[in-house]
């Protein structure tokens, strides 16, 4: 007769060296030795994400925690006055700036596609337009009130006239100015279309020419600075909006992508996919080649053997060996 209280004293020994640890070391050890295709049934992985989403999706409650969660971290972040480059540690930020550093010229028809966008493109032009307005109404103030035409000394003189009343001339130059506003409002959308159209094609030359490596490194490197000189609360502005209509969005969004038809199928052959080189070789082998197979064969050792001691240790799992040995 099998002694129960016995066995579950042994199974209950917290060592390394005990019951517990050695099942953790057996089960990891039996892991590491089976190939990444025993270990991930990809066909169950798709159909498991697929009732993982609709389950998510459908639920008012985890709609109701995720915009806890967003709001919680929002608070948080808007409430750091530290940069983001104070809170990260400077080994990150150095090879975060090696990283900018590296030569990367991407091809112009990639940047190009990135940037030829009707968003980008509106911005842009209400920018150039602005801007156009805005010279056109300076250059067509009247001529003794303008900068452009004080510059030129005798032309202002010319057109007060004396005593520093307008004359004739100074009549005509304002009319033609006033012509000049009306021309530069009515071509400045025709000539804002050719104008965003040539800034884009320069960024991508610009961006795409070996040649300005070292400018495309320091744009980078730029634009990494001004990320890491943002303080908490300033990241926290960029996502700014409501948090409830933002939750609804990703969740009728994942709705629709896990009702799709072909999604499981996708799902698999993507998993395929990534696993094709090495799902004949073991766990063992790909963590070794990542020069990771000590490590986590440790600590997967030592978190199996906590949560076995964990699990021996409750009175279900004693009731369950009794009704076991009987």
């Amino acid at each position: 007769m099998v002694d129960v209280n016995a066995v579950l004293e042994r199974l209950r020994d917290p060592s390394a060296e005990g019951a517990a640890g050695r099942l953790a070391w057996l089960l990891v050890d039996d892991a590491l030795g089976r190939t990444l295709s025993d270990l991930l049934d990809v066909r169950f992985f798709a159909a498991a994400l697929r009732e993982g989403i609709r389950a998510f999706a459908s639920s008012d409650a985890a709609a109701a925690r995720m915009a806890a969660i967003v709001e919680e971290g929002e608070k948080t972040l808007a409430a750091e006055k530290r940069t983001i480059g104070a809170l990260l540690p400077a080994s990150l930020k150095t090879g975060a700036h090696d990283f900018a550093a590296l030569a990367l010229t991407p091809p112009g028809d990639v940047i190009e596609k990135l940037l030829d966008r009707e968003p980008v493109k509106k911005l842009l032009r209400a920018q150039v337009i602005d801007t156009l307005i805005a010279f056109g109404r300076k250059a067509a103030s009247p001529v003794a009130d303008n900068p452009i035409a004080r510059g030129l000394g005798g032309l202002s003189k010319l057109a007060l006239g004396q005593g520093g009343k307008p004359s004739a001339f100074g009549a005509i130059a304002n009319a033609v100015s006033g012509e000049v506003e009306r021309q530069v409002e009515k071509r400045a959308t025709d000539f804002a279309d050719i104008a965003v159209a040539g800034i884009l094609d320069g960024i991508s030359a610009q961006l795409s020419d070996p040649a300005r490596a070292k400018e495309q490194a320091a744009l980078r490197l730029a634009l990494l600075d001004g990320f890491l000189e943002l303080t908490g609360a300033e990241v926290a502005t960029l996502g700014r909006g409501p948090t409830a209509a933002r939750v609804a969005v990703a969740r009728k969004t994942l709705a629709a992508w896990a009702a799709e038809e072909t999604f499981e199928a996708e799902v698999e052959a993507l998993a395929t996919a990534l696993l094709a080189k090495d799902v004949g070789r073991t766990l063992g082998d790909v963590l070794r080649d990542l020069g990771l197979e000590d490590v986590v064969s440790e600590k997967a050792r030592e978190i199996v053997r906590r949560r076995v001691a964990a699990f021996v240790a409750g009175e279900r799992f004693a009731e369950w060996l009794q009704t076991l040995i009987g």
